[in-house]
């Protein structure tokens, strides 16, 4: 840690100073620092910035590139991470934390989020206010924004822990200090930074009706699964804790809840084959028991101080090279359906702490180049967003052929209705994700069709904002819910339910929904 800090100084130092002015003299640099301080593959840029007082200079920022990719797709990401608890799982691959037991469970310390978290000595405040300001100053509107509750199994720590946690996330997005959870969420619904969502990672075995409960009590509309593979012989081997039938029966729960499920998927395993990780692939997009809304992709990697890092040692365990990973996740973007987001290719851990596995920082470029020599494309939802394909590939709007796209399939035993604004190139500018759910247990959702998700892309702009050319705020997302509640109706629902971020609760009252607990409701 203190090598990587004093890399990252002496680079700022250079920068502020003039010496470095472009991306070839800081390359050259990083190059001498790295054989300097025996790193042995250069930090990102947005570690670096994490070493640097605020506010950030401008020259700063524009020499180490900050782009505005984190809000190009319509919401800014705020990753916090809680006070580290003891984790229920004890898995070979998992780290510790590399920094004394001072991060939690499967987070090493020097992860960007991790950094902010040990910088800010994992005060709430300091950590949402502190990455809000960054965000800012990097040129973010902030004014929408999605908290991330990352590490150690978060609904597995004590109730009363979860409470005063989410209380003190509340307060530090309110800006004011509040007595009780229920106010200090009726104050976000209008303050200043709107929380549009808030997602919790946890694994298949804490995420049953209990589970659920608290976190849409908390203003959840995502969970992110450790699902990791979907195999039962390789979860008893590498000592996982939990079998096939709780991802299956959690994923149905949170998708009769409305919520947005993200499995979080680690090709690559011992006692897995490049054959068998094709085939979890395909089990997880064909099996109507699994079909997520979303994916993170992480590549088994060998650290230091894990079992798995014994197995290794031992010659017992080869993790995927990063040709192999890139070849693997090629393969599977070759069929990816249209309604998964390809949220994450690769963790975040720093180079320098992987023994073996994937050794490049750039996994998701080397497989979209790996796609365009066979000529292939992925149709996930991130590689056709409009936002980003106007930023990376500089392709202009074309709001004139604009049309609702409809595609249904079964999943989780409901029936999902996946609706897409795009354009006549298929760039995708919007969609809506409407489900005829199986067994709801929350009262207030029986007899009801679901809306798990409605978004529109485009540089995310503050509220009110219109730019002349931006996506956001030109009434596609009320397109899409019409034409959700006329499917809903002629499917014989009376009521359909919207699960609405604490912020966005005004959008929908302002379209004849009126508050349900967690949720927000309409008679059709």
């Amino acid at each position: 840690m203190k090598a990587l800090q004093a890399y990252s100084l002496e680079i700022i130092q250079a920068i502020n100073e003039d010496r470095v002015k472009d991306k070839n003299s800081l390359n050259k640099l990083k190059n001498t620092l790295c054989k300097k301080y025996s790193i042995a593959q250069a930090p990102t840029n947005a570690v670096i910035l994490q070493f640097a007082k605020k506010p950030f200079e401008q020259k700063l920022l524009n020499v180490l590139e900050m782009k505005p990719v984190k809000s190009i797709s319509g919401i800014t990401a705020v990753a916090l991470m809680p006070l580290p608890k003891e984790c229920p799982g004890a898995c070979v691959y998992c780290p510790n934390s590399l920094v004394g037991k001072k991060t939690p469970k499967s987070y090493t310390g020097g992860e960007p989020a991790t950094l902010r978290a040990l910088q800010a000595g994992f005060d709430v405040k300091k950590q949402i206010q502190g990455r809000i300001q960054q965000l800012e100053e990097m040129g973010h509107s902030a004014e929408k924004i999605e908290l991330i509750v990352m590490g150690g199994t978060f609904p597995s720590t004590s109730f009363p822990f979860q409470k005063k946690f989410m209380l003190e996330c509340f307060e530090a997005v309110n800006g004011r200090k509040t007595k009780y959870l229920e106010k200090a969420k009726k104050l976000a619904e209008k303050a200043r930074h709107r929380l549009v969502g808030i997602t919790f990672e946890t694994r298949p075995d804490y995420c049953g009706r209990k589970e659920i409960n608290r976190m849409l009590d908390f203003g959840a509309t995502r969970v992110e699964l450790g699902v990791q593979t979907v195999f039962d012989d390789i979860y008893k081997k590498i000592n996982r804790g939990h079998k096939v039938k709780d991802v299956i029966g959690s994923t149905q729960l949170l998708k009769d809840s409305a919520l947005k499920v993200c499995y979080h998927l680690m090709p690559g395993l011992p006692y897995s084959s490049f054959k068998k990780d094709l085939q979890a692939f395909r089990k997880v997009f064909e099996n109507q028991e699994f079909k997520p809304d979303m994916l993170k992709i992480y590549p088994c990697l060998v650290i230091k101080g894990t079992k798995l890092y014994n197995l290794w040692m031992k010659g017992s365990f080869e993790p995927l090279s990063t040709e192999k990973a890139a070849e693997l996740i090629a393969k599977v973007k070759e069929s990816i359906p249209p309604w998964i987001r390809v949220m994450r290719i690769q963790r975040d851990i720093p180079r320098q702490l992987v023994e073996a596995g994937v050794q490049h920082s750039n996994l998701r470029q080397l497989v979209h180049e790996k796609l365009a020599k066979k000529e292939k494309k992925c149709s996930c939802i991130r590689c056709r967003e409009i936002g980003l394909k106007e930023y990376l590939q500089k392709e202009k709007p074309d709001f004139e052929s604009l049309a609702i796209k409809r595609m249904d399939y079964k999943a989780s035993n409901g029936k999902e209705v996946f609706l897409q604004m795009q354009d006549s190139a298929e760039n995708l500018y919007g969609f809506l994700r409407l489900r005829f759910p199986f067994q709801p247990f929350r009262k207030e959702l029986q007899g009801s069709a679901l809306v798990r998700e409605l978004h529109v892309f485009g540089e995310a702009l503050a509220l009110k904002q219109r730019k002349e050319g931006m996506i956001q705020h030109f009434g596609i997302g009320k397109q899409l819910l019409k034409e959700a509640e006329e499917i809903a109706k002629a499917q014989g629902f009376r009521k359909i339910s919207v699960i609405s971020g604490i912020g966005v609760k005004e959008y929908y009252r302002k379209q004849g929904y009126s508050d349900s607990k967690a949720f927000v409701t309409k008679e059709i």
